[in-house]
């Protein structure tokens, strides 16, 4: 499995979604309610809007464009009948964040 670093874990703030472009598509690094990582595609399974600029409520992101809303935790989309969120292996190495493509 071929990994790339992403971002500094340091430098990853307060906020749970941070969206990353990769080879064109977005990866999210999600900080689950009990402070731990993990890395899943972040792109709306409708029109491929980043759904890291969409509003988290709980463990729930909804879009920005059309409010389909999924849950981050399995990554199923709850408003619509939709393929859920693939999720990427995610280390941390050396302060970073490495995350499988």
């Amino acid at each position: 499995m071929e990994y790339i670093k992403l971002g500094r874990v340091a430098d990853f703030g307060a906020g749970r979604i941070r969206s990353y472009s990769v080879l064109g598509r977005h990866i999210g690094i999600v900080r689950d309610t009990d402070g731990r990582f993990f890395a899943t595609e972040i792109s709306c399974k409708h029109q491929n809007a980043d759904l890291s600029t969409g509003s988290v409520k709980g463990n729930v992101v909804t879009c920005p464009r059309h409010g389909w809303r999924y849950d981050l935790d399995t990554g199923e989309c709850i408003s619509h009948m939709s393929a859920p969120l693939r999720r990427h292996d995610l280390r941390i190495e050396g302060g970073y964040f490495v995350v499988s493509v």
